[in-house]
């Protein structure tokens, strides 16, 4: 994975990583640039469901679910599929 340096722009490289929670992840980086060298981290976390999957997850083996702290899953449905068609519903 590379993320772009917060100082120069350059490339930068992950050292490093570390799970703070079932939900989070804090990344230690590395700048590309020789003239830079900067040291940082980011937190990656709180997952957001953009759509469901296309079934609501009942083809998802039941040992493969995981259930994250504090999150419930949303009864909403991301994709109707009627004979015929399909309707999109965007989630908010």
């Amino acid at each position: 994975m590379a993320f772009p340096c917060p100082l120069c722009g350059a490339v930068s490289r992950v050292r490093t990583s570390r799970m703070l929670s079932a939900a989070t992840k804090e990344i230690y980086y590395n700048c590309s640039n020789d003239d830079c060298c900067h040291q940082y981290k980011t937190l990656e976390g709180e997952p957001l469901t953009l759509a469901q999957p296309i079934h609501g997850g009942a083809r998802i083996p039941p040992e493969r679910l995981r259930t994250l702290p504090g999150l419930s899953p949303s009864p909403r449905q991301a994709l109707i599929v009627t004979p015929g068609r399909v309707r999109h519903r965007i989630l908010g």
